[in-house]
């Protein structure tokens, strides 16, 4: 019987570990493949013919089907036209101040943003509109070639690793040497002319590499695209934060994950040390309110001046540099409170 649940035991765990390598490969294969939902987005437009027939519209508009409007002759409207049970139309007249809110024209740049962000970065690289459509028309026919990232290049390095090695017997023919040779010029040739054929026009400014010519140009040229001056820059970098945020939290949440385990509580006081490094650590309450609370639960204060003098002596007990350092700290406390909305802070 204890056989029989053993082995039930060892063939629900293979299970349980094959699920988890299944998903976890699933998670990586969606994470390789895994694009930007505004890649998919295509206009497609398409030109028709309109057909004119002469004759329709010298029947709409012949005398028969006209009648003026309130009997001005000068204002002919058509009989069926809903104006004929009208008696005034009043004028429109429009405003001359921008009714538009500052919130409103915050949220407008930013989808200008948005809208205009490829075109922006294009007229920076000098990349014509040409060359842009070419490399959509290329996308679409062929699909967008797909650049292996550094991780994969490492692993196809540590696999393909060769050691050069010459036999005694062996020689090395200087007719070989030539074709290694012309093969790689080969291949030279043909993705330099590849490069030039299809060039990879997706440019992606690097804002910390930007001099500030580079930025008040860049800027400039947005302007023209319903931005105001020093939004694209601004609104770039805000991107570039929020992508190495998210990056760090995804890092975070794979090493978490790796912790975990009963066999693994060593590893996650070392992942919370490493973690809780270099940070600055605030003065401990037990310091400041509890000293207050043991001194007034031992001398039991009977009323409010008791209590006030208790306080007060209290306060004078503790160390001053400990004061002047938890009063020097606020400000960065409530800087780094604001910023984190909510999330822990290195205090």
């Amino acid at each position: 019987m204890w056989q029989e649940a053993r082995k039930h035991e060892r063939k629900l765990r293979g299970m349980m570990v094959d699920y988890k390598r299944r998903g976890e490969r699933r998670r990586e294969f969606y994470e390789k493949i895994k694009k930007d939902p505004a890649q998919f987005l295509q206009v497609h437009g398409r030109a028709y013919k309109i057909h004119l027939d002469s004759a329709v519209a010298l029947a709409a508009e012949s005398p028969l089907n006209m009648m003026p409007w309130q009997g001005d002759t000068s204002n002919m409207i058509d009989r069926f036209d809903v104006r004929a049970h009208l008696d005034y139309i009043p004028t429109y007249t429009p405003p001359l101040l921008n009714t538009t809110t500052p919130e409103q024209e915050s949220e407008e740049r930013k989808c200008n943003y948005e809208r205009y962000r490829g075109l922006v970065q294009n007229d920076f690289a000098n990349i014509s509109e040409e060359q842009c459509l070419y490399q959509i028309y290329v996308e679409e026919l062929y699909g967008g070639l797909q650049k292996p990232n550094e991780d994969e290049k490492k692993k196809l390095a540590e696999k393909k690793a060769q050691i050069g090695y010459t036999y005694e017997d062996s020689t090395v023919t200087e007719a070989d040497e030539q074709m290694e040779k012309g093969n790689e010029d080969d291949s030279e040739n043909s993705e330099s002319e590849e490069d030039e054929v299809i060039p990879d026009i997706d440019v992606e400014v690097d804002v910390d590499e930007l001099n500030p010519e580079q930025v008040t140009e860049i800027n400039k040229m947005a302007t023209t695209y319903g931005m105001a001056d020093g939004d694209f820059v601004w609104m770039l970098r805000k991107d570039k934060e929020e992508v190495e945020a998210i990056k760090h939290a995804k890092a975070l949440e794979a090493e978490k994950a790796m912790y975990s385990g009963r066999r693994s509580r060593r590893q996650r006081r070392e992942f919370r040390e490493k973690y809780m490094k270099g940070r600055q650590i605030s003065p401990p309450r037990e310091n400041l309110w509890g000293t207050v609370k043991r001194k007034m639960r031992n001398k039991r204060p009977k009323n409010a001046d008791e209590l006030k003098a208790t306080v007060k002596e209290t306060w004078a007990s503790i160390p001053p540099q400990q004061c002047h350092k938890l009063i020097t700290s606020m400000p960065c406390r409530i800087e780094a409170i604001i910023k984190a909305k909510g999330t822990p802070t290195k205090y």
